[in-house]
């Protein structure tokens, strides 16, 4: 992207630590993200989760090794959530328009690991239900 003139970088000489670059935008490389950005259609969302792929094989496992999995899920949840929303507090508590881009990414993130926990606990429910007397 730098032979293109996307981007520049510039070399931070670091003592305690390796040296590192810093990327920015070059005004052309502001113009080619923008025409990105409004130009190009958008394509529809693709869901692509391990654990869901795993739940056509639940029919194979006991009630009590789905009821493991699903536990599982939610407290990797759990923490995915409660670290994002962490993460939230330092954009939110800044220059907002600066950061707009990532406080909806942010927010998107909080949204989608809370829906992802109720769903967990509604098929952990559903499993309660529909199958307490195999326990």
């Amino acid at each position: 992207m730098e032979n293109e003139d996307l981007i520049q970088h510039e070399l931070i000489i670091q003592d305690t630590s390796p040296n590192k670059k810093i990327y920015t935008l070059t005004d052309n490389g502001r113009k080619e993200l923008i025409d990105w950005v409004i130009g190009q259609p958008l394509k529809p969302a693709k869901i692509k989760d391990e654990f869901l792929i795993k739940t056509s094989a639940f029919h194979v496992l006991t009630i009590e090794e789905v009821r493991r999995l699903l536990d599982e899920v939610i407290e990797r949840e759990e923490t995915i959530l409660n670290m994002t929303t962490q993460w939230k507090e330092q954009f939110t508590q800044s220059d907002n328009e600066q950061h707009i881009g990532t406080i909806f990414t942010v927010e998107y993130g909080i949204r989608y690991s809370e829906m992802y926990l109720n769903w967990c606990k509604w098929a952990k429910n559903y499993l309660e239900e529909s199958f307490s007397s195999q326990q």
